[in-house]
């Protein structure tokens, strides 16, 4: 145990260390580009503020600190759940204005859309590509597997967006059994907004169905293989010699070693997940994580910085914490990972004469 507090311990100071250095990369790019806050505080003078106005500018919106010094407040605050704040241009009483809104207010309904998309899909994907790689696996060359290696195939050469865009004209518009767009809260919602978990569960089965379809095909192909490797191995033959019957052979012995592959691969399928995201939103009218980020990019301005930070750190923050997951829960399977960095260590000062 004590072994893996400190493989543990390791694995969330290196997380916490990879956060920083993208949290200061991030804002060190996006403030270093020239811009003229000025022609948003006084949009009156779009093209020649004065050098006061600049001033005043550059105070109100607090970008005259040292760029150590806004770094420093955005990581304080950031730790307390505070993405910071962004201005938008608004119209009070016929003139033009500028008021502050915190970025957590967009920000924060965009994750849960997002992750309601990929935490999902991605237990559809699990339920779907253990079973049927364990099929393939067990059979190479079979018709069984050949069946599952072609539809796997396909599924890997569809686009998600088209694969959403059928998905939603077939089974949304024209049979009218799901929901063609829409998201729900799956709280109560509001007179505005439909919610429950029924009407949010009902609402996401074809963004679902979608994100499955191109990771059921990569997962089953390399479920296959890792059953197939394994099967070759000698404790399994050792356990056939011993009795042990082809269930709990595959239960297991089997299924745990080739399944350490796959979840390696979970981990580094996170930022790629979110990608993803981007078309299945666009495909069912979500206002996603994806969408958002997509939105501030294209169209961004001076007064959009922090959205666009947020948005940044946001997905960076998702995919540190799950990889940091996905590490974690590997060490506590196989043992052999949390020793695996000082074994690498001692022989290389072995190799080096060190020792």
């Amino acid at each position: 145990m004590r072994e893996y507090v400190g493989f543990a311990l390791r694995r969330v100071a290196a997380a916490v260390f990879t956060l920083l250095v993208m949290i200061t990369l991030t804002f060190v790019i996006f403030w270093a580009i020239p811009s003229q806050p000025a022609n948003f505080v006084y949009p009156g003078l779009e093209r020649h503020p004065s050098a006061e106005q600049i001033e005043k500018a550059n105070h109100f919106l607090g970008i005259d600190r040292p760029l150590f010094v806004q770094e420093g407040d955005y990581i304080w605050h950031l730790v307390q759940g505070d993405f910071g704040k962004m201005w938008a241009n608004t119209f009070i009483t016929g003139r033009q204005t500028v008021q502050q809104q915190a970025v957590g207010d967009t920000l924060f309904p965009a994750v849960r859309i997002t992750l309601s998309i990929v935490l999902g899909g991605a237990l559809l994907v699990l339920l779907l590509a253990v079973p049927l790689g364990a099929i393939a696996g067990r059979s190479i060359g079979s018709v069984s597997d050949r069946t599952i290696s072609l539809v796997a195939l396909i599924g890997i050469c569809t686009q998600p967006m088209v694969v959403g865009l059928i998905l939603r004209t077939v089974f949304g518009n024209n049979l009218s059994w799901l929901p063609p767009s829409g998201y729900c809260t799956f709280g109560s919602g509001t007179p505005a907004q439909c919610g429950g978990p029924g009407a949010w569960a009902e609402h996401l089965v074809l963004p679902w169905i979608t994100f499955s379809l191109l990771f059921l095909a990569l997962y089953t192909r390399m479920i296959r293989v890792s059953v197939d490797e394994t099967m070759r191995e000698d404790f399994v033959r050792t356990a056939r010699a011993k009795g042990v019957g082809e269930k709990r052979l595959m239960s297991r012995h089997v299924l745990p070693n080739a399944n350490l592959r796959v979840l390696t691969m979970v981990g580094m399928e996170i930022g790629t997940a979110i990608g993803v995201c981007v078309y299945i939103e666009a495909a069912f009218g979500f206002s996603g994580l994806g969408n958002l980020a997509v939105q501030e990019f294209i169209g961004s301005s001076a007064l959009d910085r922090p959205m666009i930070v947020g948005v940044v750190v946001m997905i960076t923050l998702i995919v540190v914490i799950g990889n940091l997951a996905v590490d974690l829960l590997y060490g506590y399977i196989d043992p052999r990972a949390r020793t695996a960095g000082r074994s690498r260590r001692t022989k290389s000062l072995e190799a080096g004469g060190v020792i």
